[in-house]
This record gives structure tokens, C-alpha cells and sequence, in this order.
């Protein structure tokens, strides 16, 4: 999914911050909602409405199109108001749509919890043949154990690099995160205004601190969450990253900043650690970084030490819940099935499809595809298998306290070490307004 993961994220900061108090009671003494069994009776002559927005629009009328038996209605909406819109629908007890794309895939943590009632557990309603096609796919989508939605896409971290340049200048693609620091030393000392990265955004997170398995949204439970700022595994991303901030080969700009645009055009930027759609949303695209054809290469994530699997993050992967207030769940639920599952449409996506058969048409595409300087699919296709699990769902947002911590002292010359002190407090104040007992 694109920089909408990674763009727009901080405005649901307000939403939490509304409905903060509410959650905590909600969830003093219980866990995800499950009103499945209080539904009325399925109506399969129910309108189905889906909200979503205009890059999946495709997929619902294809779905429109293919299955005339069921009515459906379809909405394109911003994105970032879902929740206030499915929040005002509480309060006035009707405007529910009964499926949603969201791009936000930590949003099913509050969609499925109390507070929200919404997000309808799909463990009985998607055949189990289905739900094992997407491997390890969905585990983003469980709550407690429960399926609430249905991935989309992975947005998986690989090592994408120039390869004529790094061939060019003798360097070698780094396996390890203390080879990828070493790197960063020599780019500064004998290619000054090349750069290895950028951090200057909340893709600090994504593609770093949560490689490194940094405990910022570590679920323990429905209502317990490790935050800790000072483990080891968030001051090793810093005594990483902050020597090449220091000296430039790590950018202090975001990825999308016209800046980097610039340095890219220019040849200059030799790598970036980043989701898999940066390959064909912002490598090849010409508005941002117009890579040639034969230039960008993927290469699996480093290994930090003491690992023994090269971890990678995940930068975006948007999901498809249905609403427990669906009055016809069955043609809910079987458009939402559709949009992540259909093979003639997800071969076409723009991202990698979490749906396994999918996948591997897409990377067939992928792998002929004269744009890259080889066939990236054996990284991207291991990168999908190895997301860290130190993150998961959390009903609170960690992108607005990182852009006014983290990122602002990235941007603003400063160390992230310096940040990670006050990362902690305003995470964990979220997370403890949001019902969370916070440990360490």
C-alpha cells in the first residue's frame, strides 16, 4: 500500500484521544466484542454497502460485475475518516457500511474491541481452505486469537539497492545490520552526498526500530502491551543509525520528500531499506524517484546482531473487515473474500497480494518485468514470511507520538537516542488510555 501508510497516520491521534476515556472503561473487564450471535436472521436480498477508497474501488465493481445475485453499493471515502465515520454511526445507531477497506491495519485492534463493536469475526464465515491460503498472511488480523479481517496486501521490508552503482564503486550489499553501519562510514568518507537511507519520517519505525523487534506495540493481551524504549532492541537502531545521520549517508528527510526525489534522480541515493511497493510506487514511479530500467535490485534485509533471522518490518498492507451490524453477511463477507482473494484482480495490484496463490502470479509478473536489474521475488517472497512479531494491532497509533519525538529530532539534528525517553511517555500514555496495562 502506498504513502498513505505512512503520510497521513497522525491525524487518528485525535480520534484516540476523543474516545480514549471510553475505551478504558469499555475494556476495563472485557476483551475483543463478539456479537455474532446476537445478529438477526442473514438476508441475502440486503444492499451491501462498501466503503473504500479509489486504488481498491476496482475490485468491488469486478465484484459487482461477476455476482449479480448480490447488491451491493459502492462508496469511495477518505480514507483517515473511517473511524470517526463508523463512530458516529454508534452514536446514531445506523449508517453502518458492512464492508470496509481500511489501509491502516492496526485500525482492526479498535474496530474489534468494545468500544467500537464492528468488526465481525470471520473465522466460521471464510472457508478454511481459503484462510490457510494466505499463510501467515493475516496474523495481523487476529485478535485474541479471532480472525477480524482479511489482508490485502504485504508490505514487507527488503533491501532495495542501485546495483550498477554499487558495482560501480566496489560495495557490497550488506547482510548484516553492522555491515550495512560500516557501509554508511565509507559512503560518507568516499562518496560525501550519496546515501544509504532516510529516516525522516515514521518509516524510522517500519523500516528500522521494528526489524530490530523495538517493543512499541509488543501485545501481550487484549489489555496488556510492552512498551520499553530502553531495550536493547531500540538503543541497537540507534547507536546504528544515528553515527549515519551524523555524517549523511543516512538522510534526516523522509522518503517522500522531493528532496530525496532529487538525490534519487541524481543517481545518488546507492540504497533504502523499504516496504516492497517502493518498487513499483516510488522506484519506478517518475513523480518520485524514476529509477532506469536495469538500475534497482532487492535484496533480503540485514541481520542485527545477535539474530538469527534477518527480521523485516512492515510499512502499510491494507485490510477488508466486515461490519457485525451486516445484514446480509453472506454477500459481505463474499466481497471482502473477493477483493483479497481474487486471482485475475490481485495479478493486476500495484501491491503485494497476502494471498498466496495471488502472490505468486504477481511475482510471475514481477519476475519478467524489465524495470528491475533482477528478478526481486526470491527476496520479496522470503521478506513476507520473516515480519517481525514484536508489533502487532494495538487500539492506540504510534505514528504521531514518533513524528513529535523520533522524527522531530531526526529532522531537527538531533540523536534518536535522545527521543526514545520521551517516545516512552507518550506511548505509554496512549496505550494506558486506551485500556492497556503497560509493562516493560
Amino acid at each position: 500500500m502506498r504513502p498513505q501508510h505512512s503520510s497521513t497516520r497522525s491525524w487518528r491521534i485525535g480520534v484516540t484521544a476523543l474516545t480514549a476515556s471510553a475505551l478504558a472503561l469499555s475494556l476495563a473487564a472485557c476483551g475483543p466484542s463478539d456479537d455474532s450471535s446476537k445478529q438477526t436472521k442473514d438476508d441475502p436480498n440486503a444492499t451491501v454497502l462498501v466503503w473504500t477508497d479509489a486504488t481498491r474501488q476496482p475490485a468491488f465493481d469486478a465484484f459487482k460485475k461477476a455476482n449479480p445475485g448480490v447488491k451491493i453499493k459502492i462508496e469511495v471515502i477518505d480514507p483517515t475518516a473511517i473511524l470517526s465515520k463508523i463512530q458516529l454511526a454508534n452514536r446514531v445507531g445506523r449508517g453502518w457500511p458492512d464492508v470496509i477497506f481500511d489501509p491502516l491495519p492496526t485500525d482492526v485492534a479498535a474496530l474489534a474491541s468494545p468500544l467500537f463493536k464492528f468488526a465481525q469475526p470471520l473465522d466460521d464465515l471464510v472457508p478454511k481452505s481459503v484462510q490457510d491460503g494466505f499463510s501467515t498472511g493475516n496474523k495481523g488480523c487476529k485478535v485474541d486469537g479471532k480472525l477480524y479481517c482479511l489482508q490485502n496486501d504485504i508490505a514487507q521490508d527488503v533491501l532495495w539497492y542501485n546495483k550498477p552503482k554499487m558495482k560501480e564503486f566496489g560495495y557490497s550489499v550488506p547482510t548484516t545490520w553492522a555491515e550495512y553501519k560500516a557501509l554508511g562510514e565509507k559512503v560518507a568518507r568516499d562518496h560525501p552526498g550519496y546515501i544509504i537511507g532516510a529516516a525522516g519520517g515514521t518509516n524510522i519505525y517500519y523500516d528500522y526500530l521494528w526489524s530490530s523487534g523495538c517493543p512499541l506495540q509488543n501485545v501481550k493481551s487484549s489489555t496488556q502491551v510492552q512498551i520499553n524504549t530502553a531495550d536493547p532492541k531500540c538503543t541497537r537502531v540507534a547507536k546504528t543509525i544515528d553515527p549515519l545521520l551524523a555524517n549523511g549517508s543516512v538522510s534526516r528527510l523522509s522518503p517522500f520528500d522531493p528532496k530525496i526525489n532529487k538525490i534519487a534522480k541524481q543517481g545518488k541515493l546507492l540504497m533504502h531499506p523499504a516496504a516492497s511497493w517502493f518498487g513499483e510506487f516510488v522506484f519506478k514511479a517518475k513523480s518520485a524517484y524514476a529509477y532506469k530500467n536495469g538500475q534497482i535490485a532487492a535484496a533480503p534485509m540485514p541481520t542485527w546482531d545477535g539474530e538469527s533471522t534477518n527480521y523485516s518490518g512492515a510499512q502499510g498492507g491494507g485490510i477488508y473487515v466486515v461490519s457485525s451490524h451486516a445484514k446480509n453477511k453472506a454477500g459481505a463477507v463474499a466481497a471482502a473474500q473477493w477483493a483479497a482473494t481474487n486471482e485475475t484482480y490481485q495479478t493486476t495490484a500495484p501491491t503485494y497480494p497476502a494471498y498466496a496463490p495471488a502472490a505468486e502470479k504477481w511475482l510471475a509478473k514481477v519476475k519478467t518485468d524489465t524495470f528491475y536489474a533482477e528478478d526481486p521475488s526470491a527476496a520479496l517472497t522470503a521478506a513476507a514470511t520473516k515480519i517481525n512479531p514484536a508489533s502487532a494491532p494495538t487500539r492506540y497509533p504510534v505514528e504521531g507520538a514518533l513524528n513529535s519525538t523520533v522524527v522531530a529530532a531526526i529532522t531537527a539534528g538531533n540523536t534518536i537516542a535522545s527521543a526514545l525517553e520521551a517516545l516512552q511517555t507518550q506511548l505509554a500514555g496512549l496505550a494506558s488510555s486506551s485500556g492497556y496495562e503497560v509493562i516493560k
